[in-house]
């Protein structure tokens, strides 16, 4: 438990240490920014295949050996676009993980900070789903940077909660992949797969749903 509450304090010391264009706010675009942008907008909309360094290096309006001193080949770009876009950073920024107040309002606060991230940064999980999981050097890099990452964040944020007394006491790491897991398939079957963004009034009333089900369970007082 010590480990996960020590992954917590150094993913938010390494946030406060971070450029500002690095923790996804405004700031200058570098090249490396433009190459970056351009690559995936390109991959999520044609693939890695399909998608040529000549096609990447015209959208970012830079020279096609830039591409390559900067990333060395396209498999290494396609690498770096999954570990440096990843939505994990701006939501550990974003998200609070104090557990001093209403446990209900702070869930419901970071569900909906965290469904935002994730549709904003959507052409990242079209990459994915599309090409990632062919490659298992970068499958297991988009595990790391993103999945991983963002379970060991949660799960340091539940034990925080526990230590707290605002949840009863198990392994954190169940807790975080039970909340983790309805928001992330909330996200894909709307986003991904299905009809698009949810009207405000339906996505509260989800978000609301999940974070009773998470705190309070679906079984009846009294029930079997």
């Amino acid at each position: 438990m010590a480990v996960l509450r020590q992954n917590l304090y150094v993913c938010k010391h390494l946030l406060a240490l971070m450029p500002t264009k690095a923790r996804g706010q405004e700031g200058p675009t570098t090249t490396r920014d433009k190459i970056l942008n351009a690559a995936l907008g390109l991959f999520a909309e044609k693939g890695f295949s399909a998608s040529t360094t000549k096609d990447i290096a015209r959208r970012a309006r830079v020279n096609e050996v830039t591409i390559f001193r900067q990333f060395g080949s396209k498999r290494a770009l396609f690498g770096a676009v999954v570990a440096e876009r990843s939505p994990m950073l701006p939501i550990m920024e974003r998200v609070s993980t104090d557990p001093r107040g209403s446990v209900d309002n702070l869930l419901l606060s970071n569900v909906s900070i965290v469904l935002k991230m994730l549709r904003s940064n959507k052409h990242l999980f079209y990459i994915m789903m599309g090409d990632a999981w062919r490659q298992p050097k970068i499958r297991s890099l988009a595990y790391n940077e993103s999945i991983k990452k963002g379970l060991e964040f949660v799960a340091a944020m539940m034990q925080g909660l526990m230590d707290a007394g605002k949840m009863r006491r198990m392994d954190p790491m169940i807790p975080a992949r039970t909340l983790m897991g309805a928001v992330q398939f909330y996200f894909l079957t709307t986003e991904i797969l299905g009809e698009g963004t949810p009207e405000p009034q339906e996505d509260e009333k989800v978000i609301r749903g999940f974070v009773s089900i998470f705190l309070d369970g679906m079984r009846q007082d009294g029930g079997g």
